[in-house]
């Protein structure tokens, strides 16, 4: 099966803009940055796999449901959720931000190694419109409650 690959993405919902300007930002020491703008340098993707992401991942939130934003308690609240649900499932993952470019929107997320169709269930009973998707190459969008087809290759040209 070939997937192919998306130029443009498209405007399903208005959030979905931005989802290709995103910054993800990992806190280890060194903090690693990954500009989702920018193809992935290979020491970039070496510093993935040395924190432990050395196979394909999904980054997931349970921040602002359905592109609506919500203020910091809730989404503390729903984050706090998330975790326990993971935990529940016996997963481990790295906690990171995921940013808009000049990091004036970040939502706290997380990385965790997953099989892509049951990170797209999480992402969706959490109301997400999208995950990342990192397939030790690139990274992707993949639409959950607001699906798309083709997933969107990053960096999108």
């Amino acid at each position: 099966m070939s997937v192919r690959v998306s130029e443009k993405p498209e405007e399903k919902h208005e959030a979905w803009s931005s989802y290709p300007e995103t910054v993800l930002y990992f806190a280890t020491d060194p903090e690693v940055m990954v500009d989702l703008r920018e193809p992935i340098p290979p020491a970039t993707k070496k510093a993935l796999a040395a924190m432990g992401l050395d196979q394909p991942f999904a980054i997931l939130t349970s921040h602002n449901p359905r592109g609506e934003v919500l203020d910091a308690a809730e989404n503390d609240r729903r984050f706090a959720g998330l975790e326990a649900e993971l935990k529940s499932l016996g997963r481990e993952y790295l906690v990171m931000d995921a940013c808009s470019p000049d990091k004036s929107h970040c939502e706290c997320s997380v990385a965790i190694i997953i099989d892509r169709d049951e990170a797209l269930r999480i992402a969706e009973r959490w109301e997400q419109i999208a995950i990342f998707w990192w397939d030790l190459d690139r990274f992707w969008i993949y639409g959950a409650i607001s699906p798309i087809s083709p997933p969107i290759a990053l960096p999108v040209s």
